[in-house]
């Protein structure tokens, strides 16, 4: 159940990502129609677009860790028995939980920092530090993605998510 909720918020993020790359897009087209249509440029156009595309990364990042999206080399572990298969992936999956982890943390300490000297973006004056904490925030959930996949890899479910789109 709580696994079921946890990647139910993963899609949901996933969503997020694509409503940010819209907004990048649509950006970017207004930009351009400003720039060379109205002799105007877009205010902030840079920064959102800037902004936007971190955002993009770290909210796809968990859905993609739970679908076993992330690359993999291959070239001997098809070849491993069961047993040795679902322990190098317990043993990556925590890896790869503990390195997520330790950004988070140190992008949230980075984004304090940020935060104690208010920084701020050039023309549109958000706050620097509270886009590092978000994005810890996302790192930090796809370090809980990298959990539960060690956990299903401990019971030996490791089947990841279908491919086919789901509905929230």
């Amino acid at each position: 159940m709580a696994i079921s909720l946890f990647d139910r918020l993963c899609l949901v993020f996933a969503w997020l990502s694509g409503l940010l790359a819209f907004f990048v897009m649509s950006v970017t087209f207004i930009g351009v129609v400003m720039r060379y249509g109205l002799r105007q440029p877009l205010m902030g156009g840079f920064e959102m677009i800037e902004i936007g595309m971190g955002l993009i990364v770290f909210t796809a990042v968990p859905l993609m860790i739970r679908r076993r999206g992330n690359i993999s080399v291959t070239i001997l572990a098809e070849r491993f028995p069961p047993m040795l298969s679902r322990v190098t992936s317990l043993v990556s999956d925590l890896l790869g939980a503990a390195l997520m982890g330790f950004i988070a943390w140190r992008v949230w300490l980075q984004g304090e920092r940020l935060l104690t000297y208010n920084e701020v973006t050039m023309e549109l004056r958000v706050p620097k530090g509270l886009i590092a904490q978000g994005m810890a925030v996302l790192l930090a959930v796809a370090a809980l993605a990298f959990l539960v996949c060690a956990i299903e890899a401990l019971r030996r479910n490791p089947s990841p998510l279908p491919d086919k789109p789901d509905s929230i």
